[in-house]
């Protein structure tokens, strides 16, 4: 008669019952990261938006930089306009072909005031402008030279209120607002989620 080693199940079973371990951590694992995928979204967070220090006169105008465009809240109520990506870039195109012909006809290195006034000439003229963001930044800056805004001692200034994927349009806009006018421009970062109450900053 053959004599039989004993075998001992125990490193099977420690090996199975890692393995399970494991398989049960994974399951645990997609369990909360699925639930969380189906999850209801967080209700926006109101946020308000103050030009802290500005003189009693300053009247910010809001303009959210997103990812894909940029919205513009007028004051008094008025409709919130966007201006996308694109037609920001098609503004930057026409901007910096305006530079090169002030270039060509006040010389090599003109002046910032040089190239300010060849702007607040050239610019009501632009066809290629009508109805841009470019445009609208020039008109609340003679509004605050010589329009309503002067006649009622006040200045509106626009606030970039910077979104984590909007960076492009934000130095889109940044660009286009410091190379045509001489608007003080203010900037604020903001979160994902916040939202903006806006209300005319007359007040």
């Amino acid at each position: 008669m053959k004599n039989r080693t004993p075998v001992s199940l125990f490193p099977f079973l420690s090996v199975l019952l890692s393995t399970m371990g494991v398989l049960s951590f994974l399951a645990v694992t997609f369990l909360l990261f699925s639930r969380a995928d189906i999850a209801p979204e967080q209700p926006p967070v109101p946020v308000q938006v103050q030009w802290v220090g500005a003189p009693a006169h300053v009247r910010p105008l809001l303009v959210e930089c997103r990812s894909d465009r940029i919205v513009f809240h007028p004051r008094d109520g008025a409709p919130t306009r966007g201006f996308t990506r694109a037609s920001l870039q098609r503004e930057l195109g026409i901007v910096r072909e305006l530079q090169d012909t002030a270039q060509a006809q006040l010389g090599q290195m003109p002046s910032r005031t040089q190239l300010w006034l060849f702007f607040k000439a050239v610019i009501p003229h632009e066809q290629r402008l009508q109805g841009s963001f470019t445009r609208l930044m020039h008109e609340i800056e003679i509004d605050n030279l010589s329009g309503q805004n002067r006649r009622a001692q006040a200045q509106r200034y626009p606030i970039l209120l910077i979104y984590p994927d909007g960076i492009d349009t934000y130095e889109l806009a940044s660009y286009l607002v410091e190379t045509t006018t001489r608007l003080a421009l203010g900037l604020e970062p903001m979160l994902h989620g916040w939202a903006l109450p806006y209300s005319d900053q007359s007040s």
